[in-house]
Order: structure tokens, then C-alpha cells, then sequence
């Protein structure tokens, strides 16, 4: 199912594609906000620390509702909470678009992290119609469509900002509200409501999850990578504007530059190396080649080496993304993946949190480079107890 539906004209409005697109406009609206966010803020008055106390209201819902949504999917379905999860999405754009104060804006983005907390419910449908040995290539789809919304959110963002500061949120929510409505013809069940015994209780999965030798390393890397990565873009557009004195056009050009990168890392290199390397060595190299471009970010004093290094570094995390969640999945239990992705999102979404809380404050106490550099130190780390973490059956036998 997952090699036809992958393949054609026809291939948006194939359920997968559909789930593709889903994802595709949750991070568009994430996207638009993202390299403006900073600079608007401060022309509010905000401190670097405000803004990431702003930038990480998103992250707080992703948190709470994340595992709710992945077990409301295992109970009833995939597509009640994607269909959800689009409606949550057109009304926070729209809500953004219509905002005259920070507190509205503050309010919009909650809801914005409501509805994109059900990314997890997008990763199990995934699970749901594609093979062990797919997995990793289907989870790189999904992060493909992560790395496509962070290209197309600053890109709309800058283009339509041009014409009116208000029109690339209006244009998100109406590509929402048509993706809800193409979703709500054609996007089909992949599991059965009630076909399967219901999971084990939350916070029993929560402490598996978070103790159990098959999936414990594999989340620890998740939250620990999440957590640099997102210090990494909470702080970017205030390093650009110090280092460079880029504006929030330049600064919108390069995170779209970032997603190019990621996107193509997911999308088409993630199925390759895996087949030939497989996801641990490829999650393993992944995290060391952050750690490189994180630190050669920190060391660049001017665009021909600002390039390069942020393309190590999108290229590798678009790898570590995608085969952590893989092996996360191919560990569950196959009753337990809206679940268990939904913790693992779950995880994430504590790291968005912390993850700009301390990298803002370094940035405004310690240096602007500082939370690279931390970032790159805590890659590293992630990368020796990978290693040292010896393979485990679990993550590649049926259950």
C-alpha cells in the first residue's frame, strides 16, 4: 500500500499523502511564526528569556495532549484526531491573522500546539500501513513533511508579509480548512475503533516507556536531541540578527534553507542509508554530524561559512529524527503505536519546552554562541550512549 500510494499525480490525495499534507500545513502554521516570532516580539519589549517563555506555549500542549491524542487513535481511529487536528490548525491561523495583541497571539499558539500535538496519531497511521522493513522510509516521509512546512512557513511568511503583515496567516488557515475537507472525503480509517484490546493504562506506558531497556535509550536520545536542537531555532534569528545584523527577510531565507535541506534529508536520503546502514549506525552518524554543525554554526563569521555548516547540520538532524522515531516504533507493540508515539511526542514536546527556557537564558547570560555550543556538546553525548547502548532484539523482531 505504502509503494503505491508513494507513487503518481495522485499520490496528495492517497491517504498517505493526505497524512503527508496533514503534517505539511501543521508545521506551516509552526513555520510562519518561527523566524518572525523572535523580532516581532522584541519590538513588544520581550527579553530573549520572554520570547522563550512565547516560543515554548507551543511546545507546553504538545506536551499534555500528545499522548491523549495517540490513545484517543488507538481507541477510535486515526482520522476522527487528524480531522481534529486540521480544524484546530485553520482556526489558530486565523486567530493569528486576526491578533492585535501578544496575549491573543499567545492564545492562538496554544491551540496551534493542541492540534499539532496529533502528529502522533499522523506517525501511527503511518505504522498502520507500512511493513517493519518500511518503517523507517515511512517515518522519513512524515519527517520530510516536517522539513517541507518549516520550508514553505518562512517562505510564506516572507512573500505574503510584503503585501500585508496579516495574509500568510490567513493563507495557512485556508489551506488547512481545504486540507480538511479533501481529508474528510478521501482519508480513509487504517484501523478498525475497538478492533484491538485497549493498551496498558498511560502511566504504566509512560514509566515502560521511560525505563524499559528496549525503549528507554531511544526516548532519552529523542528528548536530549529535541531539546538542543529546538535551544538551537529558538535562538538562531537572535544570533543572525547579532552576528550578522540579518533582518527578518534574511532570517526567513535561511530557515527555509534549513528545511530544503531537512526535508531532502527525510524525505529521499533517510530510505537509502538505512537500507544499506541501518537505523542505529545511521541515527549514531546522524548525531555526530549535528554536533559538527552545530559548532561550525557557533564558529562562522560570514555566509560562505554559515552555509555549509547549517547544511551539515540540517542534513544530519533530518537523519537522527527520522531513524529515532523508527526505532521507537519498530519497539512498540503493534496495539501500543498511537500510544507509545504519543509518549515519545510527548517527550519531545518537554524538550520544547526546557529546550528555548535554556538556551534563551545562556544566550542573554553567557553568549549568543553558548547554546550551540551546549548543543553540540549534548549531540555528542547522545551519540556515545547510542554506541555504548548494545542493539536489542526488541527493536527489530515482530511482537
Amino acid at each position: 500500500m505504502g509503494r503505491r500510494a508513494g507513487r503518481g499525480p495522485s499520490f496528495l490525495l492517497s491517504p498517505l499523502g493526505i497524512v503527508f499534507t496533514t503534517v505539511v500545513i501543521d508545521l506551516i502554521g509552526f513555520g510562519i511564526v518561527l523566524p518572525i516570532l523572535p523580532l516581532w516580539a522584541e519590538e513588544f519589549g520581550a527579553s530573549p528569556v520572554e520570547i522563550g517563555v512565547i516560543t515554548a506555549s507551543y511546545a507546553v500542549m504538545q506536551l499534555i495532549f500528545a499522548p491523549v491524542w495517540g490513545r484517543l487513535s488507538d481507541r477510535h481511529g486515526r482520522r476522527p484526531v487528524i480531522l481534529i487536528s486540521l480544524a484546530g490548525s485553520a482556526l489558530a491561523a486565523l486567530a493569528i491573522g486576526l491578533a492585535g495583541t501578544l496575549l491573543v497571539i499567545f492564545l492562538a499558539r496554544v491551540l496551534q500546539g493542541v492540534a499539532g500535538a496529533s502528529y502522533a496519531a499522523a506517525q501511527a497511521y503511518v505504522a498502520d500501513v507500512t511493513s517493519r522493513a518500511e518503517r523507517a522510509k515511512g517515518m522519513g516521509m512524515i519527517g520530510a513533511a516536517f522539513g517541507i512546512g518549516f520550508v514553505l512557513g518562512p517562505a510564506i511568511g516572507a512573500l505574503f508579509s510584503s503585501i500585508d503583515d496579516r495574509l500568510p496567516f490567513f493563507v495557512a488557515a485556508g489551506l488547512a480548512a481545504a486540507n480538511l475537507l479533501i481529508a474528510y472525503r478521501r482519508l480513509p480509517e487504517s484501523r478498525r475503533p475497538g478492533a484491538t484490546e485497549a493498551p496498558a493504562p498511560r502511566l504504566a506506558l509512560v514509566r515502560r516507556a521511560l525505563s524499559a531497556r528496549e525503549l528507554a535509550p531511544l526516548v532519552w536520545i529523542s528528548f536530549v536531541a529535541t531539546f538542543a536542537f529546538v535551544g538551537m531555532e529558538s535562538t538562531f534569528a537572535l544570533f543572525g540578527e547579532r552576528r550578522f545584523d540579518y533582518d527578518m527577510t534574511q532570517m526567513a531565507l535561511l530557515f527555509t534553507y534549513i528545511g530544503v535541506v531537512t526535508a531532502v534529508a527525510q524525505g529521499w536520503a533517510v530510505a537509502r542509508v538505512v537500507a544499506r546502514w541501518g537505523e542505529r549506525r545511521v541515527m549514531i552518524g546522524g548525531l555526530l554530524g549535528t554536533a559538527a554543525g552545530l559548532l561550525g554554526v557557533a564558529a562562522a563569521e560570514d555566509l560562505w561559512l554559515l552555509l555549509p555548516a547549517l547544511g551539515v547540520l540540517s542534513l544530519a538532524a533530518g537523519l537522527v529524527f527520522s531513524t529515532t522515531t523508527a526505532l521507537i516504533s519498530l519497539a512498540a507493540s503493534e496495539r501500543e503505536q498511537g500510544l507509545v508515539l504519543g509518549v515519545s511526542a510527548s517527550v519531545g514536546g518537554a524538550a520544547r519546552i526546557a529546550g528555548p527556557l535554556a538556551a534563551t537564558a545562556l544566550f542573554q547570560h553567557a553568549g549568543i554562541a553558548v547554546p550551540l555550543v551546549m548543543g553540540a556538546a549534548l549531540f555528542a553525548l547522545c551519540a556515545a550512549g547510542a554506541v555504548r547502548a548494545a542493539p536489542r532484539p526488541a527493536l527489530s523482531a515482530s511482537q
